[in-house]
């Protein structure tokens, strides 16, 4: 009798070893997962950045229907539709949604971008107001300026604007993304 119970206390706690060994590679586990989630909404920021200007030239440029075709540099839309092959019309469509994703992603990043701004002005420190000027002029301006003219307009070394991008990129993925796009909740 004193055997088993002594065996069920043994069973009992590796039992238990057992279970905390597993929750704690859960969690573990489950803490990789959002900072690989948060890594990816914040590669997303950058990509979205690096192509802002090209994005809006889409959205102002794609056509997919008989108005953009009007306004589209003389096109007609006979002339695309014998340019393209059979599935002309599933192409077409396939443009419009497009299109329209685009558009629905670049207001929001608007928005965003606008509401970073006003962050940045009504901070009481320079580095927000700079952080806002250099992801304005590398990104969004249609005058873009590299990281080194960047330093030199700034009177900082050119670290420092990259730096500043860094964390100007994980404002926007906050705002951007929304709770997903909050690193400090991952630390």
């Amino acid at each position: 009798m004193a055997n088993q119970e002594a065996t069920l206390k043994l069973e009992s706690a590796v039992l238990k070893e057992i279970t905390n060994f597993v929750i704690d590679r859960l969690r573990t586990e489950e803490a990789t997962m959002a900072k690989a989630k948060y890594a990816k909404k914040k590669a997303s920021t950058k990509l979205l950045m690096r192509n802002y200007r090209s994005l809006a030239d889409h959205c102002e440029s794609a056509i997919y229907d008989t108005e953009s075709v009007d306004q589209g540099g003389g096109y007609t839309l006979a002339d695309i539709l014998d340019s393209l092959h059979a599935n002309a019309s599933l192409e077409i469509e396939s443009i419009r949604k497009s299109a329209v994703r685009t558009r629905i992603i670049m207001d929001h990043i608007d928005i965003m971008l606008d509401l970073y701004k006003i962050y940045c002005d009504r901070s009481l420190k320079e580095e927000d107001a700079r952080r806002y000027r250099v992801i304005y002029y590398l990104y969004l301006s249609e005058d873009p300026r590299t990281h080194a003219e960047l330093a030199e307009d700034e009177h900082v070394d050119k670290s420092t604007i990259y730096r500043d991008v860094e964390v100007a990129i994980e404002r926007l993925t906050a705002l951007i993304f929304g709770i997903d796009g909050l690193s400090q909740l991952f630390k």
